[in-house]
């Protein structure tokens, strides 16, 4: 009986990564995330756009006016957005970088409220995931119902400055790594001849390894600023994990085929580059949503929601 024992926890332990999946899938499902993330692309297509123009803004102002700079930072925009959009992406930009901030002040701010729908959308998401319903809204007068609804949108703005900065971040180091850097490049080759044929599989392996942590970085600050009550960060990681995991994947899995998507696309014009900017957002809440189900199941595992007034 002990070695059937034994036996028996090992076959358990062996399958308790499928049970976690098994039970974030079934979560998925009885909380309808698919139609969350429908809902989630339909905001998107009016949010999404503000959100990445606002955050690129942001960044450009961190990083200056100089092209090269600006250039980085549209780089890293073009490894999130499909292609078609980047031509309205660095228009606005550049109007965005070329008007003070007076002449900006009341183009930002309509930016700012359509931005954070998209937001609210997750959010709302979120507390359904965490707490079977939206916490918070329990008997509150209508003066601090106001106040609330100021409050998430300027939280919406703050989410919007700190994925400002992880761009930023992750320009700043993509841009300053030594093996990547024009000098090295040219000294290396002349001290060691072969040091083009490490250098290339080094570089890329830093690039993928940077956008990994940063990507980190980026999901660990979206999971921790979408639920109304406060989650601890050693529960999100799990679920921060995933996402970025996932989403550096399928950038790297799918980005080619949304570009023969768009071009098969292009023939239908507007209406073919939204289907596919649609799609694309879709599978974004797919993972944003799932990730979050890890968290829920890993934190609390075999046990019912948690009442949030406990």
């Amino acid at each position: 009986m002990g070695e059937a024992d034994l036996r028996q926890n090992r076959s358990h332990r062996l399958l308790r990564p499928w049970q976690v999946f098994l039970q974030a899938s079934k979560l998925w499902f009885r909380h309808d995330c698919v139609d969350l993330s429908a809902a989630f692309a339909y905001h998107a297509m009016q949010s999404l756009f503000p959100i990445v123009l606002i955050a690129l803004s942001l960044a450009a102002r961190v990083l200056g006016q100089d092209e090269g700079l600006v250039e980085r930072v549209l780089s890293g925009a073009r490894q999130v957005l499909p292609g078609s959009a980047m031509p309205a992406v660095t228009a606005g930009l550049n109007a965005f970088l070329r008007q003070g901030v007076g002449a900006g002040l009341l183009g930002v701010l309509v930016l700012v409220l359509t931005a954070s729908n998209a937001y609210l959308t997750l959010q709302r998401g979120a507390d359904r995931l965490w707490w079977d319903r939206p916490f918070g809204l329990e008997g509150l007068p209508w003066l601090q119902l106001v106040l609330r609804y100021c409050r998430l949108r300027l939280k919406a703005l703050g989410l919007m400055a700190l994925m400002a900065l992880v761009i930023v971040l992750d320009r700043v180091a993509t841009s300053w790594r030594l093996p990547g850097s024009p000098a090295l490049v040219e000294l290396f080759p002349r001290i060691f001849p072969r040091v083009l044929d490490l250098q290339r599989p080094f570089s890329s392996g830093l690039d993928l390894l940077s956008t990994l942590g940063f990507s980190l970085l980026a999901a660990l600050l979206l999971l921790w600023m979408l639920p109304s009550r406060r989650v601890s960060w050693r529960n999100l990681l799990p679920g921060a994990a995933f996402l970025a995991s996932a989403f550096t994947l399928l950038n790297l899995l799918l980005g080619r085929v949304l570009v023969v998507l768009g071009v098969r696309f292009q023939a239908y014009g507007l209406v073919g580059g939204v289907l596919v900017f649609g799609l694309w957002v879709w599978m974004i809440g797919v993972l944003i949503y799932y990730s979050q189900c890890l968290s829920v199941v890993l934190s609390r595992p075999g046990r019912a929601p948690v009442d949030p007034r406990s």
